[in-house]
């Protein structure tokens, strides 16, 4: 019972220290904490607090002290909380340097806060202390568990008058102070960079020339630099010429890599011009600057200063070439082709697309890989590569372009795969030297798999079709005429105006097409058949479903122009044009037809341009074939009129 009241004693005068500590009164605390050097007897019964035991006056959860608690007020810079922090000091110097369970120090709570009298007049309580000088150095470099002072505490106050004020009072007490850590942690000037607060770092490095650069995980301030001001990473490099050489702890990075990953050209430029051998220093895993390069810009400064870094190969034997195309950046890829090729250096370009990595392959076994469909243009277009080189597996770039095409008669006409495959056909591409291989063997689960995938979908679609195109039929634009009307009751009312004879034909079209989806649907989902008839007659409801698509689409906007062409003309024609958005994806199918037949005709000349023409046709006329039956008619019945 007796030890229960103790502590209920002992709770009771924590909880009175920490009021008369926030609320400042020097009074009330000077009355717990007694006038005796070694104990304090507060008014309960059985209740000593102990001064030499920095726990007996702990207030929070984070074991901040009284000295803490008055440090870190809102209202730690009026005149009763600065004679409180007296009061405590005197009953407790050994509090003045106490750390929480953080490691803050009264000293950082204080400069944490913003409370620039508290922090001079905690500095003002240490030198009045003995050891003088060499004390109030301990109490200022005094660190807390992220190894900081509370010089770094100041650093990131809001306010930059404020906290250039209180750098400035701190560093007039201990003009070594920014040293700090010694290496391997953030200093102040690295944090000053990070934060934006050149001012201050300027102001750093005139206090103390010789102020730690150290940063993070073995960083040092210039990597911080490049990325937040270019004027600062030109003052680093006055500063201190030696940071471009160093790599940080976790990949071996330096500045260098830094600015290059992150596409700053001008930080580069100068990191350059200060030591051009950093554009030669690779990290960790063997890259060098050039293989982290993010932007054509980057590239451009590196190739302007170091040409020859382009034939930089990193741990895995790959060049910048090889990364930038095993890492899909095709838009890089083409500006560094592009400059090549604008800078009279094909052979040059060429002999580094055929360079081997240390598995053998070549920037176009890595374009095929990568499945980069542009890309392979790219290297294509240049005549003076190698197609047929093997990788280490004997392998040629056609051999894996056969492992990676799709398997069956499901797949999408500009599938990447089996784009790049007929393109290095196509260009007289070679397999590898060795027994013939049929390519992937199908997988008839899959393949059976993909078509009970889609049916539902494509089925529901060309039902819709179906009933719309039916609807339509007898729901014509412009109504019937009246039972009345000589000898033409119940026809439609445009019966004799092209643009309806358009609609008739277009919709009959897509009532047509619809239906053969469907039958073709039908065949694809009977089990009993072969998978590979059931495999075309699924691709044949394909494109059936498309050219019944277009053909309404056809339909409606024509119905639309015979009904408001003659009352509002602007508007059908608008109607109209919004329905060529339909022709967007024959564009897209042109354009990627047109680039393949281009890197042909620049490989093989003359004998491609039949092919080209051919793939044309051919595109066109899958895709087009419902419009061009319905001018047909048209011009039929503009000459031999509407019968």
């Amino acid at each position: 019972m007796g030890s229960q009241n103790k502590m209920r004693a002992s709770e009771s005068a924590r909880e009175l220290l920490m009021m008369a500590a926030r609320e400042g009164d020097s009074a009330r605390l000077n009355h717990p904490l007694g006038n005796h050097d070694a104990t304090v007897v507060v008014p309960m019964p059985e209740v000593v607090v102990n001064i030499d035991d920095i726990d007996s006056l702990t207030v929070s959860r984070v074991e901040d002290s009284v000295l803490h608690v008055v440090a870190a007020s809102a209202r730690g810079d009026n005149a009763e909380f600065l004679e409180s922090a007296s009061v405590i000091h005197s009953k407790a110097k050994h509090l003045l340097d106490a750390s929480n369970s953080k490691g803050d120090t009264p000293l950082h709570c204080a400069a944490r806060a913003g409370r620039i009298k508290m922090v001079s007049h905690i500095i003002y309580l240490a030198t009045a202390e003995e050891g003088g000088d060499a004390r109030v150095k301990a109490v200022l470099r005094k660190q807390n568990k992220k190894g900081e002072t509370a010089l770094h505490e100041a650093l990131r106050l809001a306010d930059r008058k404020m906290a250039r004020a209180m750098v400035d009072t701190l560093m007039e007490v201990d003009a070594e102070l920014a040293r700090l850590p010694i290496a391997n942690g953030t200093s102040p000037l690295y944090l000053a960079v990070s934060l934006g607060r050149d001012d201050i770092a300027e102001l750093l490095y005139s206090k103390d020339k010789e102020l730690s650069y150290s940063g993070p995980d073995g960083q040092n301030v210039l990597h911080v630099a490049v990325l937040r001001s270019q004027g600062m990473t030109n003052k680093l490099l006055e500063w201190n010429m030696d940071l471009c050489k160093q790599g940080d702890q976790r990949n071996g990075s330096t500045p260098l890599h830094f600015a290059a990953s992150c596409g700053f050209d001008q930080a580069v430029a100068s990191l350059i011009n200060a030591d051009k051998y950093s554009a030669y220093r690779p990290d960790n895993t063997g890259s060098f600057p050039i293989h982290v390069a993010s932007k054509a810009s980057v590239v451009r400064v590196l190739l302007e200063k170091c040409p020859d870094c382009l034939e930089l190969q990193d741990a895995q034997g790959r060049t910048f070439l090889h990364v930038v195309i095993r890492d899909k950046k095709g838009t890089l890829f083409r500006f560094v082709s592009g400059l090549f090729r604008a800078s009279h250096q094909v052979l040059r370009f060429a002999s580094i697309m055929d360079m081997h990595d240390n598995e053998g392959n070549t920037c176009l076994h890595l374009a095929v890989l990568a499945g980069s469909v542009p890309t392979l243009h790219c290297l294509l277009g240049n005549k003076e590569i190698q197609m047929n080189l093997p990788n280490n597996n004997g392998q040629t770039a056609l051999d894996l372009a056969l492992h990676k095409r799709p398997k069956g008669s499901v797949h999408f006409g500009l599938d990447s795969w089996y784009q790049i495959h007929s393109l290095l056909v196509a260009t007289g591409a070679k397999y590898g030297a060795h027994l013939k291989e049929h390519g992937p063997i199908l997988n008839e689960k899959e393949e059976e798999d993909k078509i009970n995938g889609y049916t539902p979908t494509i089925g529901i679609v060309s039902a819709l079709l179906v009933t719309v195109s039916f609807t339509a039929a007898f729901t014509v634009p412009g109504g019937y005429r009246g039972e009345d009307a000589q000898q033409k009751g119940g026809t439609p009312v445009l019966a004799q105006n092209y643009s309806f004879v358009v609609f008739i034909v277009a919709n009959n079209l897509a009532l047509l097409c619809s239906a053969l989806s469907l039958a073709s649907l039908m065949y694809a989902g009977f089990t009993s058949i072969d998978l590979r008839i059931r495999s075309k007659a699924f691709v044949l409801s394909i494109v059936f479903l498309n050219s019944s698509g277009r053909s309404m689409v056809a339909a409606f906007s024509v119905g639309i122009y015979a009904v408001l062409a003659p009352v509002a003309r602007a508007v059908a024609l608008i109607t109209m044009a919004c329905s060529t958005i339909m022709l967007l994806d024959i564009g897209w199918f042109v354009y990627m037809a047109t680039a393949a037949q281009l890197v042909h005709f620049n490989r093989l000349r003359m004998r491609q341009c039949f092919r080209f023409a051919l793939t044309m046709v051919a595109t066109l006329l899958v895709s087009l074939w419902p419009y061009a039956i319905t001018v047909s008619i048209l011009i039929y019945t503009r000459i031999y009129g509407i019968h």
